[in-house]
């Protein structure tokens, strides 16, 4: 369940224009641990952890340790700094992909929306004016159109490899 709710978090923060360029799967039972208390949990988590990979790529996946206590104070924190980061910036862009763009193409113009796993079924489009209006559930964006859409309809969308493509065409 909460590999699919952080799935739908990602798409949803695509579809608000923010980005995500790393993944931290935690609470992972080191391989050290060998009590057979924990066995068939660390099986299930061997399966959970390749559908986190499978999920989210392209996105890196990081992963830290269940640690034996909880996680408090800046010693705490300075131990997963190293654990998760070791000699690297955190602050550098892990994976860069670009949520929302206008492509033109033979005249036609598109607008792309980087939708990580929503099926084209689930979203609902309208346009009102300048703007489009875009629902995923119970989340809702109104997105101000960029001036060379604004004139036009929306005349088709499609999913493809996790972009909305929305063409648009000039009102007859």
């Amino acid at each position: 369940m909460v590999i699919k709710e952080s799935l739908r978090a990602h798409a949803y923060l695509s579809l608000y224009n923010v980005s995500t360029d790393l993944v931290i799967a935690n609470r992972i039972i080191p391989d050290h641990v060998t009590d057979p208390f924990f066995m068939q949990w660390k099986q299930n988590q061997s399966q959970y952890r390749q559908e986190i990979h499978d999920n989210f790529q392209p996105l890196p996946v990081k992963e830290a340790p269940l640690f034996q206590e909880e996680m408090c104070g800046l010693s705490a924190l300075e131990r997963l700094k190293e654990i998760l980061y070791d000699q690297e910036d955190p602050t550098q862009i892990y994976y860069k992909e670009t949520t929302l763009r206008v492509v033109q193409e033979e005249g036609q113009y598109s607008l792309e929306l980087y939708l990580p796993g929503i099926p084209k079924d689930q979203v609902e489009l309208s346009k009102t004016a300048d703007e489009l209006n875009i629902t995923i559930g119970n989340h809702r964006r109104n997105l101000v159109l960029p001036q060379a859409l604004a004139a036009m309809q929306p005349s088709g969308a499609k999913m493809e490899a996790d972009y909305l493509k929305i063409k648009f065409s000039s009102t007859p």
